[in-house]
């Protein structure tokens, strides 16, 4: 079994290699680009200021030129931190040497707009001009182009368009500061993460004959209405409307509709309504309120998160009440019952930027402390060797680290064209804290160490383990072990496709965990398509492989994307021994389809295949279905937490 994983995964990575061979049929040639170096093309001189690998057809005659001068300025800008750090070198470099870091007294300017921000650091910002553009028939990189047919222009009528105001709260910058190029690159990366624009690009127009610049802020909006639905049964089913930008303000309006005919209500309700950015503080406001048969909630949460290296605070509040019905279910029985929960949590957090390098990196080193309460109304009986999930407590958390972070601009990862942020750096944090329960106090400890980069001929990996245990008489209690290997190539392209090999490798284990706490691979968490209660247990290991071709075909807008995985999981559901378990497998192809000028998730067909699925599962499964839109954790620290077992 382990002999045919091997062999499945070398096929499966063949499909890069041949992406690889194919490119080169196609008359192409890789080249390794320094930086602060010129390509010089024919002539046209292209300045490259970090390391980058270039894919160009091998009639384009290329060569490299070294930017000596910026090098030598470099060199000496190096030299002099370094002899200033005392009085008698710092005289010493005076008398040998002219200051480069002087500035020039002629004025510079590049025609025309310009996302090149270093070359006009220090400058002053005269003013701010905000251009919006419509979801349909419109590019942020041709402003002239509109929508032609009759079906965009309906879409762009009944569309919220974003207020100009909700944009300049996101800016970071106003009218009369100086032009700094890291703060201009975050204020183009927030709104690119906002949930109601497609797109953002940020340009600087230099004002002939002055040391003043406008700012030219150009942003894409998606069209603000969207909906889901899944379908059981007639006696299941679920479907939802959202408005992510209500009435062009930047509002996010969430509605759920859940229909079950095993309790009253039948029809239930979750809503929840977030103010992003209120008042241009980045704090981020939430109202929900659910009721239906298992589930009721009413909460409110105020936080603002580290947004930037330069942030300086961040912090949050939430109190809810929420009451769940918990089914556990056995082999022979399923036995439920409702619990009743009071919750409030706090946190504050400070960052301290501690050093900038020249490629774009920062570093942080970050404090931040929790207060979390949980006080259960309704449970079941609970002591100190039962239901220990339901007891009382009040846990303090504190959390220090250390954060290194830039970012890469890149697209067809994690969408299907939209201009995508790839967070590159490290992260290593450590939390310690006491938890004060029913019928004892605990300690708690928690590490996680985090890596992400590309590399040469290879793609982006992020490796990161984490780990946290509660410490009862000095014994773990509650403890988690967490592996995870990620990994994504770069992009191929074969004619009109583009091809991109994901790999996801995942270890957990529970460390003394209470007798009612599993793991599980259903699904997403292991196996995709594969679920039954069965296959769950305090230990597992999952390896996904998948291949995504984006392909050039288009159904009214929605491209369309044909995808092939491969999945194998462990999970201690029989004996102790991991690898003495069934390894379960799933084979599988799908499209999917999505829209990036619309708030709605990704639409996706999948079929799969699974040879050695538990007794009474089917082996084979259809799933039509909204796959949500996922993200690339960042390296920050934010709320302190308790580490989940999941």
């Amino acid at each position: 079994m382990r002999r045919s994983l091997v062999i499945l995964f070398i096929s499966l990575m063949s499909v890069v290699v041949y992406a690889q061979r194919k490119n080169k049929s196609l008359g192409t040639d890789s080249i390794h680009v320094k930086g602060k170096s010129f390509l010089v093309l024919s002539d046209t001189s292209i300045y490259v200021k970090r390391d980058t690998i270039l894919y160009l057809p091998d009639s384009v005659v290329a060569r490299l030129k070294k930017d000596r001068e910026g090098r030598t300025t470099e060199f000496y800008q190096k030299l002099k931190e370094k002899l200033s750090k005392r009085k008698i070198t710092k005289e010493l470099y005076d008398l040998l040497f002219n200051d480069t870091s002087k500035p020039k007294s002629a004025i510079k300017n590049v025609d025309g707009p310009t996302d090149d921000f270093e070359l006009y650091n220090g400058r002053i910002i005269n003013k701010i001009i905000i251009k919006r553009l419509d979801p349909f028939g419109t590019k942020v990189t041709d402003t002239t182009q509109l929508a032609t047919d009759t079906f965009s222009k309906l879409g762009n009528r009944t569309h919220a368009t974003t207020r100009e105001w909700v944009v300049k709260n996101n800016l970071l910058i106003k009218e009369g500061d100086e032009v700094d190029e890291e703060i201009l690159r975050d204020a183009e990366r927030i709104l690119r993460r906002l949930p109601f624009l497609r797109d953002a690009r940020v340009y600087i127009l230099p004002i002939k004959g002055t040391f003043e610049v406008d700012i030219l802020v150009i942003t894409k909006d998606v069209w603000n209405i969207s909906g889901s639905a899944s379908y059981s049964d007639p006696e299941n089913f679920e479907f939802s409307l959202t408005d992510k930008n209500f009435m062009g303000f930047g509002y996010e309006f969430e509605n759920e509709f859940p229909y079950s005919t095993l309790g009253k209500p039948n029809l239930g309700y979750l809503g929840t309504y977030r103010a992003n950015n209120i008042k241009g503080t980045f704090i981020v406001g939430e109202l929900t309120l659910a009721r239906s048969f298992n589930f009721d909630r009413r909460g409110i949460e105020l936080f603002r998160n580290f947004i930037t290296p330069e942030t300086k605070h961040a912090g949050g509040i939430e109190i809810a009440q929420e009451r769940r019905l918990i089914a556990r279910v056995f082999a022979d029985t399923t036995i439920t019952f409702n619990t009743r929960l009071s919750f409030q949590d706090y946190w504050y957090g400070r960052s301290f930027l501690i050093d900038e390098d020249d490629d774009g990196s920062r570093t942080n080193f970050q404090l931040a402390g929790a207060y979390v309460v949980n006080d259960f109304i309704e449970r079941p009986i609970a002591t100190q060797d039962t239901n220990q999930v339901f007891l009382d407590s009040h846990t303090r958390l504190l959390s220090i680290g250390i954060a290194k972070r830039r970012f890469d601009r890149s697209s067809l990862i994690l969408g299907f064209g939209r201009t995508e942020d790839i967070p590159l750096g490290y992260l290593a944090e450590l939390t310690v804290g006491r938890e004060n329960n029913t019928f004892t106090n605990r300690t708690y400890f928690g590490s996680q160490l985090a890596y992400g980069e590309y590399f040469d001929r290879v793609g982006f990996i992020r490796p990161s383990i984490t780990f946290g245990s509660f410490f009862e008489n000095k014994d773990f209690e509650q403890g988690v072990l967490k592996v995870q290997i990620d990994y994504f190539s770069f992009l191929y392209r074969i004619r009109r496709t583009n091809l991109r090999q994901f790999i996801s490798f995942k270890y957990t284990k529970g460390i003394n965990r209470f007798n009612t706490e599993f793991i599980d691979i259903n699904d997403e968490r292991g196996v995709r398509g594969l679920a039954d209660i069965s296959l769950r247990g305090t230990e597992k290991l999952t390896f996904q492989a998948e291949t995504v071709a984006f392909t050039p075909i288009y159904f009214a807008g929605f491209r369309m994307a044909i995808f092939g995985f491969i999945d194998f999981a462990f999970i201690n559901n029989k004996t102790e021994r991991l690898f003495d378990n069934t390894m379960y497998q799933g084979y599988g192809l799908g499209l999917r389809f999505r829209n990036e000028n619309l708030a709605f998730n990704t639409f996706q067909l999948r079929f799969g295949w699974y040879p050695n699925s538990p007794t009474g599962v089917a082996a084979y499964d259809l799933d039509f279905s909204g796959a949500r839109n996922l993200e690339l954790n960042g390296f920050r620290v934010n709320r302190p937490e308790v580490i989940t077992f999941e």
